[in-house]
């Protein structure tokens, strides 16, 4: 008899999800941003990672744009980046 170390892949219900840090380059026009999704017993499921660049960040950095449409140039809140991520993910 041995003892065997298996991998069980579950479905996980994600019940909220974190902005762990942002990491901006406005030198590079580039934006890290790292994610905790969060189970339904309060532990960190999952981390994610996106890079905000080319016409992602240009629509995160432009002023007034559809889904923030009194936001100055070159600024951005956390919502605004909320929005880009949904976009880099196809939801």
């Amino acid at each position: 008899t041995v003892n065997v170390t298996k991998t069980v892949q579950e479905p996980v219900t994600i019940v909220k999800e974190d902005i762990v840090y942002i990491v901006e380059s406005k030198d590079s026009n580039h934006i890290h941003v790292k994610l905790n999704l969060i189970g339904e017993n309060g532990n960190i499921v999952q981390c994610e990672e996106y890079g905000i660049d080319g016409d992602n960040y240009v629509l995160l950095m432009s002023a007034n744009p559809s889904f923030a449409p009194s936001k100055p140039e070159n600024e951005y809140r956390e919502e605004d980046i909320w929005y880009v991520i949904d976009l880099i993910r196809g939801a």
